[in-house]
């Protein structure tokens, strides 16, 4: 059995998976390991890339797009790792930071899954860790008081949380997603009802259910190119907050559950009327599409009216209600 398994899900992003899988092999040594990408139907020539120039990884070609969860499954499959590291194609390895990662796992074996410090090309720090959701929190979300009043209700999202510590949080990003293989064995793949987005949260409070801790740790930098591979459109747009509607679905029941629908709906609207206002005032395209991106997302949650099954097994289609 090897230390790691790397699983990476690409889709017609033939030069973003090229830099990323250069420095995987680069920075990752003195660690035994293999890599996967599962190839989501690309037309751009991805495969063709692969091929000729990195002989050594495991390829998988799907003839259509199975979506993020579904494909990182079919990798989860096929690994042969004590760890398994799902991660974006967008995506640059520093600092040796895979087997930095797979020790600090080794020294913590109930951390169940682990992320680190993901950084803009810039070297500016993202947020790459969350709470859970909470009504509370999604109130404070929807009137913007976590930028208004960081220190005050910044906490759901980490907003002064030390980056060069380990901690245990809620949920790390799926851009860079170390999971024990315990795990799998006990809580199972990913659901893949989360076509995209939100699969990360999901599979993170599987995983504290079934008494694993999740950590961050700073221990090796990790680039990403945030959005690399699905620049916001409307589509993407319905995705993130269809997923987030399927989460709520699928724990929270009665009045908790309506409750936090009718405030995700209210978010919306008040957040694209924001945005459309601040657009016209500051002559900003970008936020007026996202204004009508979210508009867009409340007509397709209303109108399809997805709703979480707890005995789905089968295709996803992300477009059509199930």
């Amino acid at each position: 059995m090897k230390d790691i398994s790397i699983i990476i899900v690409s889709m017609n992003g033939k030069n973003l998976l090229r830099a990323c899988l250069s420095s995987v092999l680069k920075e990752t040594i003195n660690t035994d390991f293999e890599v996967i990408v599962v190839d989501n139907a690309s037309t751009d020539g991805t495969l063709e890339m692969l091929k000729n120039e990195f002989s050594r990884v495991n390829v998988i070609s799907n003839t259509e797009n199975m979506g993020f969860a579904a494909a990182n499954n079919i990798g989860i499959r096929q690994a042969n790792g004590r760890y398994i590291l799902l991660l974006n194609p967008d995506t640059e390895i520093l600092n040796g930071a895979i087997q930095e990662t797979v020790a600090f796992m080794d020294k913590h074996p109930q951390a169940g899954i682990v992320g680190c410090k993901l950084i803009f090309p810039s070297g500016q720090i993202q947020t790459s860790l969350r709470s859970f959701p909470t009504i509370r929190n999604l109130l404070i979300e929807t009137f913007f008081l976590e930028k208004i009043f960081p220190k005050t209700f910044g906490k759901h999202f980490y907003l002064d949380f030390d980056h060069n510590s380990d901690k245990q949080v809620d949920w790390v990003s799926g851009a860079y997603f170390l999971i024990r293989r315990e795990v799998i064995e006990k809580i199972g793949l990913l659901d893949e009802q989360f076509y995209m987005y939100s699969e990360e949260m999901d599979y993170c409070y599987r995983a504290k259910q079934a008494g694993y801790e999740i950590w961050f740790t700073n221990r090796g930098n990790v680039i990403h190119h945030w959005g690399g591979m699905s620049a916001i459109n409307k589509r993407v747009a319905v995705w993130i907050q269809r997923s987030q509607l399927l989460f709520y679905q699928k724990y929270y029941n009665g009045l908790k559950k309506c409750s936090f629908i009718f405030i995700k709906y209210v978010n919306l609207i008040i957040r694209s009327i924001c945005y459309f206002f601040c657009g016209i005032i500051l002559s900003n395209k970008g936020l007026i599409n996202k204004s009508m991106y979210s508009i867009y997302a409340v007509y397709r949650l209303i109108t399809a009216r997805w709703k979480y099954n707890h005995n789905f097994n089968g295709k996803i289609d992300p477009w059509e209600p199930y």
